[in-house]
């Protein structure tokens, strides 16, 4: 019936599509038309869309459907009523096919893996998708962020119930992500243009080198911790055995404390002496004010509404990006100001929103500053694993979360996938990087470079994680990039996967007392597992696109993935 109604309707224009060849469909007509002769009197092979399941290739998965948002191009071009187009896309949610059970239930099983590492599990969930699944990259990537956002919405539950280890606080560092957030954003701008920029095999290779890096040195941080923490358990075991031992332990801790007294004593008489001259009064009640000031703080810091200063600012920092992102558009989607890519005006929207970006991270960086400074005032007893804004850190950190929005965003090796992501989703350009891994895989090790305990880092990076994919889901949701029945089986999916993720890591950290090494393992498995199963779908990726002709040299930022796939009429 669809090839009787598409042939009745061309039969009534004379019409011609772009020539193609079978060998280079890919770079000829892009991935959702199809190289074949087709209507009747056409000499030879041309761009058009499908006309039953038989003509899409990619597998059982992939069948041919009318989709509402494509039309094709010659009617609109020639005044003629609007066709909707028949394209290659993956079957409907139901009936469940094997592909689908078992695609669920590793879903659930890769969510539950990312649970407590505080990574959105991207690196497992994009090649889930596509292999298994059976998802083109341009549909994986949205429902990755899908699966991600039900995970961050279950981390954040469970994370928010959760005490700090050291302090009656929130377990989530919300200065953290205050300040890293920024400047991960602004990596990812920036990464999306490499993105289109490099060749297939040249992000691939420095994905899975970057990755292998980054798991090997979290394994190795791990395994240290790991055996700390056996030495202290053994330790605590064998007390009685190893009494001469402790004693000389505790009296040389004895004598440390005796020396921090001796210390303490001696600044205090050095203060006494530069207070003599003061007024006695004045001295009291200046003492009294720091007194309550640092009971008032410490109270308001048990308190989730005192950290809304820190939310508010990233809120309003991503609702200013999307304003920005529509207005500008991409190099294949619509600009609501009209703005052509690569035109000066393309590049000024961009430059600003560059800017905004910058200017957001400065300002933050001077108030995390002064809190810091007003802390130090009022003696606040800082922790070893607390952040301290300096002037060197507030610097430094924030430029190494450039190089982790670098990494943010799309499927690996595919810059089909993200020129089709903002080709649908022109804001969804802000959320994709030049590797395509979500930035949470390179944040969570860099907070455990910090400093930070893993707990807190996980924490942390599992509510950075929720802006990004709640963004980025939502985007793609308005602009009809997310099959509306697989997003809502993937995200419970996510959820519950993320559930039983938390529940079991919290049983093993009650049985074997491993509470920080175990975190920190689990980082390093879920990352060398991601470095794995994205290098097979990024070479994967590169043979199929040498096999369909696809040009292995670096491109222009505006250049479409397949010329010819927009040239259906001469």
């Amino acid at each position: 019936m669809l090839f009787a109604f598409a042939e009745s309707w061309l039969s009534a224009r004379v019409v011609s599509a772009a020539p193609c060849s079978p060998s280079t469909q890919l770079a000829d007509c892009g991935p959702i038309h199809i190289c074949a002769p087709w209507p009747k009197g056409t000499d030879g092979n041309i761009c058009r869309p499908c006309v039953d399941d038989s003509e899409c290739e990619g597998g059982p998965e992939m069948e041919c459907h009318i989709d509402v948002a494509h039309e094709w191009a010659f009617a609109t071009s020639h005044g003629l009523p609007p066709l909707s187009e028949a394209v290659c896309a993956h079957k409907s949610l139901l009936p469940l096919d094997l592909h689908d059970t078992v695609g669920f239930s590793l879903t659930i099983v890769a969510s539950a893996l990312a649970s407590g590492s505080g990574i959105g599990g991207g690196g497992l969930l994009i090649p889930l998708l596509i292999l298994v699944f059976g998802f083109p990259e341009r549909r994986a990537t949205p429902l990755s962020n899908v699966v991600i956002l039900g995970g961050a919405v279950a981390n954040l539950g469970f994370n928010l119930c959760k005490p700090h280890p050291s302090r009656r606080k929130p377990l989530i560092a919300f200065e953290v992500a205050l300040m890293m957030e920024p400047m991960t954003m602004l990596g990812a701008l920036v990464g999306t243009t490499l993105n289109k920029i490099f060749p297939s095999w040249l992000t691939t290779l420095m994905l899975v080198l970057l990755l292998s890096f980054t798991a090997r040195r979290t394994w190795a941080k791990g395994r240290e911790r790991w055996d700390k923490e056996r030495a202290r358990l053994r330790c605590a075991a064998d007390e009685s055995q190893q009494s001469g031992l402790l004693a000389a332990e505790q009296s040389s801790a004895a004598s440390e404390r005796s020396s921090v007294l001796n210390l303490a004593g001696a600044a205090a008489a050095g203060a006494d002496l530069r207070t003599a001259s003061l007024d006695e009064e004045e001295a009291e009640a200046a003492a009294r004010r720091r007194s309550g000031q640092l009971e008032a703080l410490m109270r308001a810091e048990r308190r989730l509404r005192h950290y809304a200063r820190d939310v508010f600012p990233l809120l309003a920092l991503l609702v200013a990006c999307f304003a920005l992102s529509l207005l500008r558009g991409t190099s294949r989607s619509h600009s609501l100001l009209d703005v052509s890519c690569g035109s000066p005006a393309y590049l000024a929207l961009w430059a600003a929103q560059l800017l905004l970006l910058v200017a957001a991270s400065l300002a933050i960086r001077a108030a995390l500053m002064r809190r810091h400074a007003r802390r130090r005032e009022i003696g606040y007893p800082f922790l070893p694993d607390d952040v301290e804004w300096t002037v060197s850190n507030t610097t430094l950190y924030p430029l190494l979360c450039v190089g982790a929005g670098l990494c943010a965003g799309a499927p690996p090796a595919r810059r089909r996938a993200v020129r089709a992501a903002s080709m649908t989703c022109p804001t969804a350009e802000s959320s994709v990087g030049m590797f395509g891994i979500g930035g949470g895989i390179v944040k969570g090790p860099l907070m455990l470079e910090m400093g930070m305990l893993p707990a807190v880092s996980s924490a942390t990076a599992s509510f950075m994680i929720l802006f990004t994919s709640a963004t980025a889901a939502l985007n793609f949701a308005l602009f009809g990039a997310l099959d509306p029945q697989y997003a809502g089986v993937l995200f419970c999916a996510g959820l519950a996967g993320t559930c039983a993720g938390q529940l079991g890591l919290d049983w093993l950290l009650r049985r074997l007392g491993a509470s920080q090494s175990l975190i920190v393992l689990l980082i390093a498995v879920v990352i060398g597992l991601s470095a794995a199963m994205m290098g097979v779908v990024g070479t994967i990726a590169v043979v199929e696109e040498v096999r369909h002709g696809v040009p292995q040299g670096f491109h222009s930022i505006c250049a479409t993935e397949a010329s010819g796939g927009d040239r259906y009429i001469e």
